[in-house]
């Protein structure tokens, strides 16, 4: 695979190192001279000086046969254009980029950035696991805006354990007279892909008896997890 990092900051850097040590073709570009030779020193020729958002500089650093374009400058604004050109301009089949303000994430789905990785949160839920161990984690944002893989652990004393996984969606009881109730509890975007019960996958069918300590991956929304998460360890 051949991947064009633009931006020498320090993600760029051990990414840099990490797709050379597995053999793939790697370019780094970066408009700042100085970095460029820090990065120079160690990592030689695949580090290239130039401007991101320049079609020159990128036609130089060999876009048109990237197969993956990974944004990483310190700048949100500059992270979008160089996605946005490498789809549109050279027709990249997948771009990365790396943002710094969370609002910007829905944007840029929209314009068609295939992969966005929020640096804060992937910071704040390192550190929520490190401090208090939750049992709650996001694992990966997936390509549908607002959509996320996560892992829930259910703990002893929650109110799901030893009952069916069908119920997570759904009262157990519904309302006699129509669904407003059942409608509040019912997830549209939200589903659970495998449960894991010692060491070992389980499919995730309906009839499944949940037990203390399964771990729960599954996909979900913004909108959604808290209410998810209260479903799978809470008392109700």
């Amino acid at each position: 695979m051949f991947v064009v990092i633009v931006g020498c900051s320090a993600t760029g850097y051990h990414l840099a190192k990490l797709l050379l040590v597995a053999q793939h073709e790697v370019v780094v570009l970066e408009k700042s001279q100085a970095r460029c030779q820090l990065m120079w020193d160690e990592l030689g020729s695949v580090v290239m000086q130039g401007d991101g958002t320049d079609q020159v500089d990128l036609r130089r650093a060999g876009l048109t046969r990237a197969d993956t374009v990974v944004a990483v400058t310190d700048r949100d604004a500059t992270n979008l254009v160089v996605c946005q050109m490498a789809k549109l301009s050279f027709s990249v089949q997948r771009t990365v980029a790396i943002i710094r303000d969370p609002r910007n994430q829905t944007i840029f789905r929209v314009l068609g950035v295939d992969s966005v990785v929020n640096v804060g949160d992937l910071v704040l839920d390192t550190l929520e696991r490190t401090v208090v161990g939750s049992s709650f984690n996001h694992l990966a944002y997936l390509g549908v805006p607002n959509t996320m893989l996560v892992s829930i652990t259910i703990p002893e004393d929650a109110t799901i354990v030893g009952r069916k996984l069908a119920e997570v969606y759904f009262r157990e009881e519904p309302s006699d007279n129509g669904s407003e109730e059942e409608e509040e509890d019912t997830f549209q975007g939200s589903f659970v892909t495998v449960v894991v019960r010692g060491g070992v996958a389980m499919e995730p069918s309906g009839e499944l008896v949940l037990e203390a300590n399964d771990e729960i991956y599954a996909v979900t929304t913004f909108a959604e997890e808290s209410h998810l998460y209260q479903k799978l360890t809470g008392i109700w």
